[in-house]
């Protein structure tokens, strides 16, 4: 298939923004009608990202910015890895702007080199501008404030047959060759786009207007499990004393990639499906691996056999 193109090919509502279209947002940036910040500052994903890299005892953590624009997020966060000693240049900030790339990089040439946060200019929705980020992955944490909302904006992407695999991410590919000729929400796609550049267990934090935005995405949910789901109550804006306005919340979604261990208890477990075409055999060395405390709870794995009861994850592909 051909990467998505960044000129319209459908019809646009008369009066809705190009969140789709590159110019859109280079026109933003480089006149500076762009607030920076959408939704809100996002210390909440911060905060997130941070403790799971602690918890992981992470050297040299690698996390992948989706859509930064001109915000202070990703600069936020590069001085949480400094204040830890960890390389600011396991930061790499993604965006398919060429001006807030161009930005971001005149911004990071005055830092010191380690900790000068990479940019790249690509489309999230095409497969060879995706499979680029794969030189800097895999990554540990994927960050998002509100880049999957805009995505989610642009239309469904069809997969005929036959299917260009020298275009098209594995996961796709798989899909089609399972299923035929498939249509793709962008959502769904940019799920199966960003499995590949992440170590298994790592997360995908993301702050939506959607209370719905991961739902119903059955090929996503074969590679990512939504873990949590946390409503924060939205900024307000000005309204005059005597108007009732109603809440309005934003939600902070905790992805994690299948496959590696959540822990329970002290007992890992693998967070989705069961098992598929498993081979268990003896393994008396009780060589390193991850306990899990049944066979269903492995969604695809090779296993070595340990005690009646535990199993050693060997391999997930």
């Amino acid at each position: 298939m051909a990467a998505p193109p960044n000129v319209r090919t459908y019809t646009k509502i008369t009066g809705t923004p190009d969140y789709d279209d590159p110019t859109f947002w280079d026109t933003k940036f480089a006149t500076g009608r762009d607030v920076g910040e959408w939704l809100n500052s996002g210390e909440m994903l911060i905060d997130a990202v941070v403790s799971h890299l602690e918890s992981r005892s992470a050297t040299n953590p690698r996390v992948l910015h989706l859509g930064p624009g001109i915000s202070k997020l990703g600069v936020k966060l590069c001085d949480e890895f400094i204040k830890r000693n960890w390389a600011g240049n396991g930061i790499v900030n993604v965006d398919f702007s060429a001006e807030a790339v161009r930005l971001g990089q005149e911004t990071e040439s005055k830092r010191d080199p380690s900790h000068a946060m990479g940019w790249v200019q690509a489309n999230l929705r095409s497969w060879a501008d995706v499979s680029r980020l794969a030189l800097s992955s895999p990554f540990d944490v994927i960050l998002d404030k509100s880049t999957s909302d805009a995505i989610a904006t642009s239309p469904p992407v069809t997969f005929p047959l036959p299917s260009d695999a020298s275009s098209t991410c594995p996961m796709v590919q798989e899909i089609v060759d399972k299923h035929g000729a498939i249509e793709l929400s962008p959502v769904e796609l940019l799920g199966l786009h960003l499995a590949p550049l992440v170590q298994k267990g790592a997360l995908w934090v993301t702050l939506s207007y959607s209370t719905t935005r991961f739902d119903n995405l059955s090929h996503m949910a074969q590679y990512w499990t939504v873990v949590s789901r946390t409503p924060f109550k939205a900024p307000q804006g000005e309204t005059s004393s005597f108007a009732y306005a109603p809440e309005v919340f934003h939600w902070m979604y905790i992805l994690q990639r299948n496959g590696t261990i959540a822990t329970d208890n002290g007992i890992g477990y693998l967070p989705h499906g069961a098992i598929n075409n498993a081979s268990v055999r003896p393994d008396e060395t009780g060589r390193e691996g991850v306990l899990v405390s049944t066979v269903s709870q492995v969604f695809t794995a090779e296993l070595h056999y340990v005690t009646s009861r535990q199993f050693v994850v060997d391999k997930i592909p």
